[in-house]
C-alpha cells in the first residue's frame, strides 16, 4: 500500500508503547488534587444548589412542566426549565448521601474532566500535562460551587477525546482506513444527554464547528491527513447533534428561544459571569496565559501546520473573553490543540512527581477533614432569611437576591418571592426593579415597590436599608448578613 506523505505514520507502523503506569498514576493524583482543592474551596452552599434543588424536587414529583409553578412574579408563566435532569439528579443526590454527600461528589465530578483531557495529552510529556493541569483550575473556579455547569465541563471533555481519537488527529496516530461512522451516533447520543443537563451543550458544537472549517481548509491547503469522508461524517454528526439538542429535550424547539434568553441585559446586575473579562483583571490574565499557551504550542508544531487545532484554541480564548463562564473550556480547547499539534515524548514522569501531587492531594483532603469540615448555607440561610421563612409580609412578596431566594424555596414551597435563580426566567425591568431595591439606587423606591408587588425586602446594603426605612420599610430582623424589612400596610378605615 502507498503511503500518504501527509500521513505521519505508514500502515505498518509499530503500535505505539502502552502509556507508563507513572504517567497513569500522575493523571490520577492531578485529578484528586484538583477535586480536593475544589472541596476545600466550596465554603458556602450557594443559591445555585438551591434552585436545582427545590426544582428537581417539583420536576421528580410532577414531571416536567411548561409553566412556573412556584410563587414568584413569573408564576403561571412560560417555564423553559432546560436542565431539569440535573435537577433530578442533584435532588436525588441530596435524599441519597445529603448536602454534605453533593459537595464531596460535586468536587470529583470537577476533577473527572481534568483525567479526561489530561489522558488526551498524556503522550505529549509531563510538561504539557501540567501546563493543562495549571490552566484547569482557574478556569474551573467560576464553577466550584455544586451546579448544573459542572456536566458541562464533563461532557465538553468527553467531546475533546472522542474527536481526537475518533478522527485520529494526534499527528503520531495510526490513520483509519475507513470513516469513523460510530461518530454519527456517539455525538447525537452525547448532544441528546447534553442539552438536558445544562445549556453550555452550545460550547460542544462551537467546537464541532471549529473543527470542521480547520480540517476542510486544511484539506484544501494539503495540510491534513484526514480523509473528505471523515470531515463529512464529522459535519453530519454536528448537524445530528443539533437536530438531538432540539428534540431530545421536553422543550422542543424552545430550547433555543431559552439560549437566547441569555441576552438579557439586566442579567449582569445579579452576577459578573455574563461580563467579559474585561472586568476582572484576574480573568483577564487568565485569557492572556491561555492565548501564550496557544501561541507556543503553535510555534512548537511541526511544519507545514495544521490550522485546526490552533483555529480551536484562538475560537475557545475569544470565547471566554466575551464571557467570564466561559473561562472553563480554556484547558480543554488547549488540550485539544496540544494533542493534535505536538510530537510525542517518551519520558515518564518522575516518581518525585508523582509522589508530590499525591501528598498535595492528601494534604488537601486532611484540611478539609480536619480543619475546614463541610459548606454550610450561612449566606443564603441567614437569620433574617429564617425569619422571613417563617413570618412572610400578610401582602405582597418578599425581593431577595436570587440565592436567598432560591432557599426559601426550598425550605418553604409557598413563600411568595419576587424572584429565584432562574435569573434568564424574568424580563429585564423585572430584575431592574429588584436590584434597584437591594441596591438602595432609587431615589423613591416607591414605583419599583408597587410594580413588583413587594410586600418585604431582605436587603444587605446599608443605602438600601436607609433607603426602604425612609419610604415606609419597616426592619424586623437584622444579623451580619441582612435585614427583613417589611412594608407598613395602610391603616384600614
Amino acid at each position: 500500500m502507498q503511503h500518504d506523505a501527509r500521513d505521519p505514520m505508514p500502515d505498518d507502523a509499530p503500535m505505539r508503547p502502552a502509556t507508563p503506569l507513572q504517567t497513569k498514576l500522575l493523571i490520577a493524583m492531578l485529578a484528586l488534587l484538583v477535586a480536593a482543592i475544589a472541596l476545600c474551596l466550596n465554603r458556602d452552599l450557594n443559591g445555585d444548589l438551591y434552585l436545582l434543588l427545590f426544582s428537581g424536587r417539583y420536576v421528580a414529583h410532577h414531571g416536567p412542566v411548561t409553566t412556573d409553578p412556584f410563587p414568584t412574579i413569573e408564576h403561571g408563566r412560560q417555564w423553559l426549565n432546560q436542565q431539569w435532569l440535573s435537577e433530578v439528579g442533584f435532588y436525588g443526590a441530596d435524599r441519597l448521601v445529603g448536602t454534605t454527600g453533593i459537595t464531596i461528589l460535586y468536587a470529583l465530578l470537577i476533577g473527572l474532566p481534568l483525567a479526561a483531557i489530561l489522558a488526551a495529552v498524556r503522550r505529549k510529556g509531563t510538561i504539557s500535562m501540567l501546563v493543562v493541569a495549571a490552566l484547569y483550575l482557574p478556569g474551573v473556579l467560576a464553577i466550584i460551587h455544586p451546579r448544573a455547569a459542572g456536566f458541562t465541563l464533563l461532557l465538553f471533555a468527553l467531546l475533546v477525546i472522542l474527536l481526537v481519537v475518533g478522527l485520529r488527529l494526534d499527528p503520531e496516530a495510526r490513520a483509519r482506513a475507513a470513516p469513523p461512522i460510530w461518530m454519527l451516533a456517539a455525538i447525537p447520543v452525547l448532544f441528546a444527554l447534553w442539552a438536558n443537563l445544562h445549556g453550555g451543550f452550545i460550547a460542544g458544537l462551537l467546537l464541532i464547528g471549529l473543527v470542521t472549517v480547520g480540517l476542510w481548509i486544511d484539506g484544501r491547503r494539503g495540510r491534513s491527513s484526514v480523509p473528505g469522508t471523515h470531515i463529512a461524517v464529522l459535519a453530519g454528526a454536528g448537524v445530528l447533534a443539533a437536530i438531538a439538542a432540539t428534540f431530545a429535550t421536553p422543550l422542543g424547539t424552545d430550547i433555543w428561544t431559552y439560549i437566547l434568553s441569555f441576552r438579557n441585559p439586566a442579567l449582569k446586575l445579579a452576577s459578573t459571569e455574563w461580563q467579559p473579562v474585561t472586568n476582572s483583571a484576574a480573568a483577564a490574565a487568565f485569557v492572556v496565559i491561555g492565548a501564550a499557551v496557544a501561541v507556543r504550542t503553535w510555534s512548537r508544531a511541526a511544519r507545514p501546520r495544521s490550522l485546526t487545532p490552533a483555529l480551536v484554541a484562538a475560537g475557545f480564548v475569544l470565547f471566554a473573553a466575551s464571557s467570564m463562564r466561559n473561562l472553563i473550556f480554556v484547558a480543554p480547547a488547549l488540550a485539544f490543540q496540544i494533542a493534535c499539534s505536538l510530537p510525542d515524548r517518551r519520558e515518564a514522569p518522575s516518581r518525585a512527581l508523582v509522589g508530590l501531587a499525591g501528598s498535595a492531594a492528601a494534604a488537601a483532603v486532611i484540611i478539609y477533614a480536619v480543619a475546614l469540615g463541610p459548606p454550610n448555607s450561612d449566606r443564603v440561610g441567614n437569620p433574617a432569611v429564617q425569619y422571613a421563612i417563617q413570618h412572610p409580609p400578610d401582602r405582597g412578596r418578599i425581593v431577595a437576591y436570587a440565592g436567598p431566594s432560591s432557599y426559601m424555596l426550598w425550605r418553604a414551597p409557598d413563600t411568595p418571592v419576587v424572584i429565584d435563580g432562574w435569573l434568564e426566567h424574568f424580563t429585564e425591568d423585572e430584575l431592574r426593579d429588584n436590584f434597584d431595591l437591594l441596591h438602595g439606587s432609587l431615589a423613591d423606591p416607591t414605583p419599583a415597590v408597587r410594580r413588583l408587588h413587594a410586600g418585604a425586602v431582605v436587603a444587605y446594603l446599608p443605602e438600601a436599608i436607609d433607603r426602604l426605612e425612609a419610604h415606609g420599610f419597616v426592619p424586623k430582623v437584622s444579623g451580619p448578613y441582612g435585614t427583613y424589612l417589611v412594608r407598613k400596610q395602610p391603616r384600614q378605615r
